[in-house]
């Protein structure tokens, strides 16, 4: 076979894994709806390399994660988010018999819900990558939704989606920092973080802001990422899953539930309710289900983007992002098979009546 055709089969079967993992089409080039292999860690500024070293230095130094880190992980990780998982960068309590696509949209339309969201409502996506949930909330209650990311990537993203599919009548993004809002006072009806309150140096901060810009009365449901039930902060082995969870995620230091809701009731908020998804497993699926590849899954699909980057198909630092993300599967695996990790824990809150 020769050592030409070893290496073409090699790549080949590096593909049939991506396309498995995926569960979609094999897409070299970009369309409209979602980024090609071939744009994989474009990102904001396409500095993946430096972005990357800059990230791992303030990851691995005590007290030098601040939102520049943030912003930089989103420039190396929105494109392989979007490739392999869709428009909407969350997980979702998923029922046996739904596709990934059906539990995510359910996920978000809970949100719907709980906030009491009504047609003509104004509403605030803190966090709202390239505006996935921001759009399902908008088309199924017929608010208006604000999203806001500090990401001028994933802003140029959601704008473009918003437009192919015909919602920029409810739906907009404004480049910012949820902790440092630039809204008035008392200007939403309700408002929602899925899994992105979790970047926040502190919740006080994020919550704080959330609770200023809300009408009395007003809701903020947030799906919050936290430690779990069965979480020892003795146990060396749950800090060392945690670790990995924050360090390929872009985390400061994962909170618990008492932290959350301390941080809720410090900032004003009544909370109405609280329940962790993830502790639901009737008739469902493991939240971490689609990251639980084999071996060989993770080995193939590093070696695609290792042959991409090679052959300068990618960006350099390509490969450091993925191993990156690849830790951060890991992690959150065995946080879920372990359950001291949720994803998913929703907590309601309302800002009180005016007196």
């Amino acid at each position: 076979m020769g050592k030409v055709g070893i290496f073409l089969g090699a790549t080949m079967a590096a593909i049939a894994a991506i396309v498995c993992f995926n569960g979609d089409s094999y897409r070299f080039l970009p369309s409209n709806d979602v980024p090609g292999l071939l744009n994989l860690m474009h990102g904001g500024n396409g500095s993946g390399a430096t972005d990357f070293e800059d990230y791992d230095r303030k990851q691995t130094t005590d007290g030098a994660r601040d939102i520049k880190m943030v912003d930089q992980y989103y420039n190396m990780a929105t494109d392989f988010y979007e490739y392999g998982w869709g428009q909407s960068f969350h997980f979702a309590h998923t029922m046996k018999d739904e596709t990934h696509d059906d539990s995510i949209l359910r996920h978000e339309h809970r949100l719907v819900d709980v906030l009491h969201i009504k047609k003509g409502q104004n509403v605030l996506d803190a966090g709202c990558g390239v505006g996935g949930p921001a759009r399902a909330v908008a088309n199924k209650s017929k608010a208006f939704v604000k999203g806001v990311t500090l990401n001028e990537y994933q802003i140029k993203r959601a704008r473009a989606h918003t437009v192919n599919q015909g919602l920029t009548d409810l739906v907009s993004f404004e480049k910012g920092d949820f902790t440092k809002l630039v809204d008035a006072d008392n200007t939403y009806d309700a408002a929602y973080g899925i899994e992105s309150t979790c970047h926040s140096p502190t919740l006080e901060m994020v919550y704080g802001e959330i609770y200023r810009i809300l009408k009395p009365g007003g809701r903020f449901a947030v799906y919050e990422w936290i430690t779990a039930k069965d979480y020892d902060a003795n146990n060396k082995e749950h800090q060392r899953i945690l670790t990995e969870i924050e360090y390929g995620n872009g985390l400061p230091k994962i909170r618990s539930l008492e932290h959350a809701l301390k941080a809720a009731q410090a900032v004003g908020f009544k909370v109405v309710s609280e329940e962790d998804l993830a502790q639901d497993f009737e008739n469902t699926r493991p939240w971490y289900h689609r990251l639980d590849m084999s071996w060989v899954s993770y080995y193939m699909t590093h070696c695609t983007v290792y042959v991409l980057e090679m052959f300068g198909w990618a960006p350099k630092g390509t490969v450091q992002v993925h191993g990156m993300l690849l830790r951060a599967a890991d992690g959150l695996v065995q946080g879920g098979k372990t359950n001291i990790f949720t994803p998913m824990h929703l907590i309601v809150m309302q800002k009180p009546l005016a007196n």
